[in-house]
């Protein structure tokens, strides 16, 4: 049994993309279905028995109708392999409204055999090499599970535990219906404690939402647990069986996401007479390069080619390049930005060149008036001045001395 693991595409997330003049359509929309061509490529090539998608399919959950076209485009390979589709309902995929139909729903209705999951069911998929058991835990919808009057005054505290442990409830009543000769695979869009974020992911959210451990998951009887919600790639279980994976996203979102992996997993559930085993192996997707370039260049006496010779470092081309530097004020002027943007010209976009100053230290301008005596004038010169300290009492004693003299001048001549 052969399966690809999927989730976050996220089409529609558009940042740092320019319209590309042959399709009319937004260059960052191309990379999304560059990268999801080339996964659904590499899963015929495998001759895959099930594509699961484990949620969020859409930047929103009001996809555009070019958005939905490009999803089903690029999913209709699969279908037309004859290869059966599960997709579960991420966060991002259902709409705050009750009632309304989530952004998935639309492909129950497109050719070949495709499973939506938008609540907690088990179902057993028929395959070319056998059948799998799916156990599908989508993203945990409010609306649905606190419909009873009697939850409505909970707390936030006590909404996440309620769901928790609903959803622990769930799972139990599944893994009672098992069938242990037949591969059994757990997908679900959630939060596990401890999961290494992407940069991109706002852990003050993730921090308020249901979270379940490795090990509730990770049940005697199931083969493997797929995983979509987090953008990093990663087993929860460490390795130990079953694995409990993140797939990641298959391209990237934003700069906070620049140096993640960006992939899908295809994975194995090999029967043999003493059990059944299973491996899995992360294949990368050829996402967008994003390039940061951070560059100190203070007290260069020329900054610009201090940048440029740090940009020469990296390979710009076809890539979202954003360039950061830090100089001081009196170098603002040398910054030849014209030449970075030269030396950028074969990058895909130039998100960015920001730049950091750091203030010329000033000397306050030393203040006298009219009715400043001679010894306060040069008190407060001197004071603003650190290299006259150790000559304060003589230039005081030089400066009254000259001051008497001019006044015994002028009371002669007068």
């Amino acid at each position: 049994m052969k399966l690809l693991h999927t989730a976050d595409i996220h089409l529609g997330s558009n940042t740092y993309g320019r319209i590309d003049p042959e399709t009319g359509l937004n260059t960052r929309l191309l990379d999304f279905k560059r990268a999801f061509d080339f996964m659904v490529e590499r899963a015929l090539e495998e001759d895959i028995d099930l594509f699961l998608f484990c949620g969020d399919a859409y930047r929103t959950a009001d996809p555009t109708p070019t958005q939905q076209r490009t999803f089903a485009e690029c999913l209709q390979p699969i279908a037309e392999r004859g290869i059966p589709i599960a997709m579960i309902v991420g966060n991002h995929d259902h709409p705050v409204s009750f009632g309304k139909a989530s952004a998935l729903d639309i492909f129950s209705f497109i050719q070949g055999e495709v499973h939506v999951f938008r609540k907690p069911d088990m179902q057993t998929i028929r395959t070319k090499r056998g059948p799998v058991q799916l156990l599908a835990l989508p993203w945990p919808i409010r609306s649905m599970l606190l419909s009873r009057e009697e939850h409505r005054k909970k707390s936030p505290a006590e909404i996440r535990a309620f769901i928790e442990a609903k959803y622990l409830e769930y799972l139990d009543l599944m893994m009672q219906d098992l069938d242990p000769a037949v591969p059994a695979v757990l997908a679900a869009h959630l939060t596990v404690q401890g999961a290494e974020l992407a940069g991109s992911e706002r852990t003050s959210l993730i921090e308020h939402e249901p979270k379940f451990t490795a090990a509730q998951l990770a049940r005697p009887g199931l083969d493997y647990v797929a995983l979509g919600h987090i953008h990093r790639p990663q087993d929860r279980n460490e390795g130990n069986t079953p694995p409990v994976v993140y797939c990641g996203s298959i391209e990237r979102i934003s700069f906070k996401e620049w140096e993640d992996r960006k992939g899908f997993f295809l994975v194995d559930i090999e029967t043999t007479p003493e059990g059944k085993r299973t491996t899995y192996r992360f294949v990368e997707t050829p996402a967008r390069p994003f390039v940061h370039v951070q560059v100190d260049a203070r007290g260069a006496a020329d900054p610009t080619e201090v940048i440029l010779t740090a940009l020469a470092r990296h390979e710009v081309a076809d890539a979202i390049v954003r360039v950061r530097y830090h100089i001081e004020e009196d170098q603002a002027a040398l910054v030849d930005v014209p030449r970075i943007r030269e030396a950028l010209k074969t990058a895909h976009v130039i998100a960015s060149i920001e730049r950091t100053v750091d203030p010329a230290e000033r000397q306050r301008r030393t203040v006298v008036t009219r009715e400043s005596s001679l010894e306060e004038a040069m008190t407060r010169y001197i004071a603003q001045h650190d290299e006259l300290a150790p000559l304060k009492d003589r230039l005081l004693q030089a400066a009254l001395e000259l001051e008497a003299e001019y006044e015994a001048r002028r009371r002669a001549e007068t």
